[in-house]
């Protein structure tokens, strides 16, 4: 029990070396981190060991990976990715802004990644049954924009002007909020009903990679997709790919932690937290043995927090 509240203990305190304390107001654009885990969250439906015991025991909650990015200024959100724990994720960012209630529509512009349930499920509370929102932008490749359209209940969303779907092609950038500009990637990962992109997204001071799922680090796209940036947060699903005893790990590729960090070792004695894990799967040590924990932040990498903020200008 100890080791499985370290992790939530954390999500209550300062960050690492990059961020900001929870509470802090900002003036200008910044990210925040919103949710770190693999789709299903912590804890994960049908799971009876410890780690997702103690979570349900303790009622604690970690939603999937989501980031926001926030101009105060405008008071604009742009979301990246649609959780099936959007309500938490939207609720958390509004008591960190301190706006949001007055809103008609929760947010103003959302990026997708991919069609696997974690990422994109969360629109269904863009409906009429529940926020019933106004043409909200929706950034995503041409053929997870098909996907929306031709199936329900997601293509009411769109017949009803709820949301207003923006095909984007890999490398072609869009401006989603004054001075913050959005490129999606192209990546490898299991595609059963969309292709997969990642997102670049470049401030005015500071740049991010957003990736959290991709099949494997082939044909040199781990350096081609960190290059320059400032931020990279990647696949974490697994930490060393014993998690999930019984399963065949072909069936659900991702790249473990500890290759990643192998292959990024140099970078992060560099710039030590620049890299930062996250789509931690309910049974990553990471996310609750505290030696695995220190292990990773001695090698110079993180794991991102919910409640993380960095600016971008």
């Amino acid at each position: 029990m100890i080791r499985s509240l370290l992790f939530f203990v954390l999500l209550l305190t300062q960050v690492g070396c990059h961020g900001t304390p929870l509470r802090q107001q900002h003036s200008g654009i910044e990210l925040i981190v919103l949710g770190i885990a693999q789709d299903g969250g912590v804890p994960h439906l049908g799971c009876q060991k410890d780690c997702c015991v103690e979570a349900r025991q303790s009622r604690l909650r970690l939603g999937p990976a989501c980031l926001a990015l926030v101009d105060h200024r405008s008071r604009k959100i742009v979301l990246l990715e649609a959780t099936p724990a959007i309500e938490e994720q939207l609720s958390l960012l509004r008591q960190l802004v301190g706006f949001g209630n007055e809103r008609t529509s929760p947010i103003d512009t959302l990026l997708l990644t991919h069609a696997h349930i974690g990422h994109y499920t969360g629109l269904i509370h863009f409906g009429r049954e529940v926020a019933s929102t106004d043409g909200v932008t929706v950034h995503c490749s041409e053929r997870m924009a098909s996907f929306l359209r031709e199936n329900g209940p997601w293509s009411q969303l769109v017949d009803l002007g709820q949301i207003q779907l923006s095909p984007v092609s890999p490398g072609q950038p869009i401006e989603v909020l004054k001075g913050v500009i959005a490129t999606p990637l192209s990546v490898s990962h299991r595609d059963e009903f969309s292709d997969t992109m990642a997102w670049r997204i470049e401030g005015p001071e500071r740049t991010l990679v957003f990736c959290p799922d991709i099949d494997g680090w082939n044909d040199g796209i781990l350096e081609s997709l960190i290059e320059g940036a400032d931020l990279c947060y990647l696949d974490a699903t697994f930490y060393d790919g014993r998690e999930l005893p019984g399963r065949d790990l072909s069936e659900i590729p991702h790249p473990p932690m500890v290759v990643t960090m192998d292959r990024l070792s140099e970078e992060a004695a560099i710039d030590p937290g620049r890299i930062r894990f996250i789509h931690l799967n309910h049974t990553n040590p990471a996310l609750r043995d505290a030696s695995v924990r220190k292990e990773i932040k001695r090698r110079g990498f993180s794991v991102a927090e919910v409640g993380e903020r960095f600016r971008l200008d």
